[in-house]
């Protein structure tokens, strides 16, 4: 996958009675993500049908700076708060455009 574009899809579920909290820590991660090297976008997004699931559609240029970013301190910060704030892990997947 090295030099191409990768989509994540990702699902965070808050723990009942978190939404809100939840929602302003994951808010918190879009502001330093778009800036970072390699983000073509990242947006969050909310349920409609059930408010304590959000899901990222993230595009980076390459797999390599998708890694970087999950070792960013922006998200080592959300992933030590995580166990608190979520009722499970979270589900990441990539995918690439056909």
């Amino acid at each position: 996958m090295a030099g191409r574009k990768v989509t994540v899809f990702a699902l965070v579920k808050a723990k009942p009675g978190m939404e809100e909290a939840v929602k302003q820590e994951l808010s918190a991660l879009v502001g330093p993500t778009r800036t970072e090297e390699g983000c073509i976008n990242y947006d969050l997004h909310q349920s409609l049908d059930h408010k304590g699931h959000f899901r990222f559609y993230e595009n980076w240029t390459s797999k390599e700076l998708l890694d970087r970013h999950l070792q960013s301190a922006h998200v080592q910060r959300f992933i030590a708060k995580a166990d608190g704030l979520l009722a499970e892990p979270p589900e990441i997947t990539l995918w690439e455009m056909v």
